[in-house]
């Protein structure tokens, strides 16, 4: 499963829920809807192509970065 962000254009950000829901139809699995900053976040198919993403009221879709952190007794670079 490939990570995606997907951020709601302002003119839709009172409707992230349908937005979401229609991302779901589309086949991304939604993790998470944070509506006070018109964020939903989810997992897509591997191989699956994120314009498939590109509904109503979506302003980006991006695959979502991995951050690693070092454990806490590694040297400080």
């Amino acid at each position: 499963m490939t990570a995606v962000i997907v951020t709601v254009d302002d003119a839709h950000r009172t409707q992230v829920d349908t937005v979401a829901q229609e991302l779901r139809e589309r086949g991304l699995r939604v993790d998470q809807v944070l509506d006070e900053i018109g964020v939903i976040s989810g997992r897509m198919p591997t191989g699956r192509p994120l314009a498939a993403l590109q509904v109503d009221g979506v302003s980006s879709v991006e695959e979502a970065g991995r951050v690693q952190l070092p454990p806490p007794d590694a040297p400080v670079q």
